[in-house]
């Protein structure tokens, strides 16, 4: 842009009080451009009279501009160097520079410090020596050829550290082209990724192996047996599952603590280990509960055979971290591939229903899997379900079998027992929904029924004008335990009416024992209220005689088990004389459950029983034949007439004997 003349000339006119204030009337200005013709300033120059230049001006003016601008894009340069340089030694990625052999010509700090090479002890090697062998030659040959023949390559990568440590990156290689676009460097930016790698283990550990034992959790178990199951299936060879349990390990935990019920798992997993081959898989499913696949099982006794191993491993004891010296023992429950199921859920499954058999057959056992175990498993199933809505329907019922004083067959009490009916079903007894009622806590709503029902019958009863006589209850642990025992009793004799003394509350050997000192205090605010005590089932438990004396109690039960082998030559009749007499030393009554024959009778009256409860006299009865009894009873005792029971007539279900 050439100005002749600044004061006349239109570019100026905003400008001409500052020109004129500094004196200045012509300016010639030409642009200073780079190499590439973009425009990166400018070259005047002013004068202070008006003038118009001559072509050797321009050249010169030129000539400058030209020599600036090469100035300018040096100076560019230097300051692109700098940062580049900067940039190439404080980014915490390793970069290398290659040329084409390639040798390395140049590395940054972050290299020194991810790899441990100095520059001076890798400049001219190749980067071969930094392999680390996790790759073979073919993957390194692919590498180059991608680089050189796409421009650039991109992945991970293990090499080795300086120190020998193998560990990951992730490396981007490009290719370097000099101005006649041709291959001048290679160029290789990597991320030291081996804190990544082992949080993405650490993820994968925690998601597939139990963090207490590090074996296989339930998921990585459940993956392996599906994957044994297809191998089995291609070679036709057998599959056995073993599902294990620790027995009583909860009585580790509550006794010893969870910390030391801990240890106790991890060394039992140790222990377990070392029986296993090498193609055997131990798991642990979560609490006390491991699972043991065993593929390519020519018989089932191989199985057997193991599990009796592995029973006959725990019995030496448990030496633990925490100085506790522990002895447990396991029942293992088998199912067999393709024997008992095919798929992973059954197989597992059937494994767990022979597991709790095992328990049921005394523990420390092994049972195989059966088809009745599973109809017995869907049969308790269906049973739960139902039972979880029997309440509200009313579907429970209580039937009542009399006490019998044994010497003058009076009637000095009933026992309330509790039957289920379903609606259009057979009628179901305590030993199949009791079990379940206990597990699912459906035993504490069925047991206040029970007392508020039992209760509300024996008040009708004497307000009828029959015998006032005692109704006995039983209690089960959990109601016991509840810590509402107390209230609940005395609530319910003040909404029935029923004395205290007519209500005799029943509780096992096992309830009382399990907590003995809490349980006195429970059994002397009982006491307090009025109601009578007994001990249920007794001689089945480990009652101490120390115990037994600080228990308010009134009566003891003879178990059914010790009464009917009582006239068989065994140690029965000794057991039951020793109950009784010790009863009589404590000054309690005592009274024998389950009599079925006068001969037993004839024996118990002979060592002094003065009361008994069973079928020689009556079965459990429906209220209505209860009353019919009672009603006989009085009349006879106002008669002074002896008390005529027979088997008159039964009901369709053969229940309830009739007088």
């Amino acid at each position: 842009v050439i100005v002749n003349d600044i004061d006349n000339h239109p570019y100026w006119e905003t400008f001409l009080e500052l020109t004129r204030r500094v004196g200045l009337h012509a300016c010639w200005s030409l642009p200073i451009k780079d190499d590439s013709g973009l425009v990166i300033g400018t070259f005047a120059i002013y004068y202070e009279k008006k003038r118009a230049p001559l072509s050797a001006d321009l050249d010169l003016i030129g000539e400058f501009a030209r020599i600036t601008a090469l100035a300018i894009q040096k100076v560019h340069a230097a300051d692109a160097l700098r940062r580049s340089a900067a940039v190439f030694e404080s980014t915490r990625d390793g970069v290398i520079i290659t040329d084409l052999v390639p040798r390395i010509v140049a590395i940054n700090r972050a290299f020194t410090d991810i790899t441990g090479y100095s520059e001076a002890e890798v400049l001219g090697e190749t980067p071969s020596f930094l392999q680390s062998g996790v790759h073979d030659d073919r993957f390194h040959q692919s590498l180059w050829e991608s680089a050189k023949a796409m421009g650039h390559w991109q992945g991970e990568i293990w090499n080795r550290r300086k120190c020998g440590e193998k560990y990951a990156q992730w490396l981007t290689i490009g290719t370097v082209l000099d101005e006649l676009g041709k291959a001048q460097n290679y160029v290789g930016v990597f991320t030291d990724i081996s804190q990544s790698k082992q949080s993405e283990a650490r993820l994968e550990n925690l998601a597939h192996y139990d963090p207490l034992t590090q074996l296989p959790n339930r998921l990585l178990v459940q993956s392996r047996l599906e994957q044994a199951i297809e191998r089995a299936e291609r070679h036709s060879h057998r599959i056995a599952v073993l599902y294990i349990d620790i027995d009583r390990f909860k009585t580790v935990n509550d006794s010893l603590g969870h910390p030391v019920g801990d240890e106790l798992l991890i060394a039992l997993s140790q222990r377990l280990s070392t029986r296993l081959r090498h193609e055997d898989l131990l798991a642990r499913l979560g609490g006390d509960e491991f699972l043991l696949i065993m593929e390519i099982v020519p018989l089932p006794e191989g199985a057997a055979n193991l599990a009796l191993s592995l029973i006959e491993l725990q019995s030496t004891p448990f030496i633990l971290p925490s100085g506790h010296e522990v002895f447990v023992s396991v029942s293992i429950g088998i199912s067999l591939y393709p024997d008992d199921a095919k798929t992973v859920t059954e197989l597992i499954q059937y494994a767990d229903l022979a597991m709790y058999q095992a328990k049921q057959d005394g523990r420390n056992t092994y049972q195989f899997h059966t088809n009745a175990l599973t109809f017995a498993a869907s049969e308790r199933l269906a049973l739960e379900t139902n039972l979880r809505y029997a309440l509200e329907r009313g579907e429970f019922v209580l039937h009542y079998q009399p006490y019998i004083h044994a010497l003058n067959g009076d009637i000095i009490g009933v026992e309330a027992l509790v039957r289920w009916q379903p609606n259009g079903l057979d009628l179901v007894y305590p030993n199949k929904f009791i079990p379940i009622a206990e597990e699912t806590g459906l035993i504490v709503p069925l047991g206040e029924w029970v007392l508020r029902t039992a209760c509300s019958q024996a008040f009708a009863w004497t307000n009828a004008g029959l015998p006032p006589i005692v109704m006995a209850v039983n209690l089960s642990g959990r109601q016991f335990q509840s810590g509402k025992i107390v209230s609940l009793v005395s609530d319910v004799l003040k909404e029935t009416g029923l004395p205290a003394q007519q209500l005799e509350l029943e509780l096992t050997e096992s309830i009382v024992m399990d907590q003995a000192e809490m349980a006195i205090t429970t059994l002397d605010d009982l006491k307090a209220i009025g109601v009578r005590l007994a001990i249920d089932d007794f001689g089945t438990g480990y009652s101490s005689l120390a115990y037994l004396r600080r228990f308010p109690i009134d009566k003891l039960k003879i178990d059914r088990s010790f009464i009917s082998d009582i006239t068989e030559k065994t140690n029965a009749n000794e057991i039951v004389s020793t109950i009784i007499a010790m009863a009589k030393s404590l000054k309690l009554d005592v009274l024998a459950e389950g009599v079925e024959t006068q001969q037993q009778l004839d024996f118990l009256c002979s060592i002094g029983c003065a009361q008994y409860q069973g079928y020689l006299f009556s079965r459990p009865m429906q209220k209505n034949e209860a009353e019919k009894m009672l009603l006989a009873f009085l009349h006879s005792k106002e008669s002074k007439r002896p008390l005529q029971i027979g088997i008159n007539d039964m009901d369709a279900n053969n229940q309830n004997w009739l007088v």
